[in-house]
């Protein structure tokens, strides 16, 4: 999902920022959804949320920097567990 986002932005500039913030709100943030995901697939969470960093990364959002920081904290999590399970 997160690399046509990001392909559409970086070839057609189509995505808003209010769009970027609902994504990473309802996917990448939301307790719920990220204990779904950890259990599903952590691997898709760590994507989304790598996605979200690259675009505000590369300007095509600009996220406050609270919601930049919450990524952030959530993607260097979501890493350490990754590397427990390939361990």
């Amino acid at each position: 999902m997160m690399d046509v986002v990001l392909g559409w932005d970086a070839t057609a500039e189509v995505i808003d920022d209010w769009m970027y913030k609902k994504i990473a709100e309802k996917f990448a943030l939301d307790p719920a959804m990220q204990e779904w995901m950890r259990e599903v697939n952590p691997y898709a969470l760590q994507n989304i949320l790598d996605k979200l960093l690259e675009a505000i990364s590369r300007g095509m959002w600009n996220a406050d920097p609270d919601m930049e920081n919450e990524l952030r904290e959530a993607y260097l999590e979501m890493e350490g567990e990754i590397e427990g399970l390939t361990e």
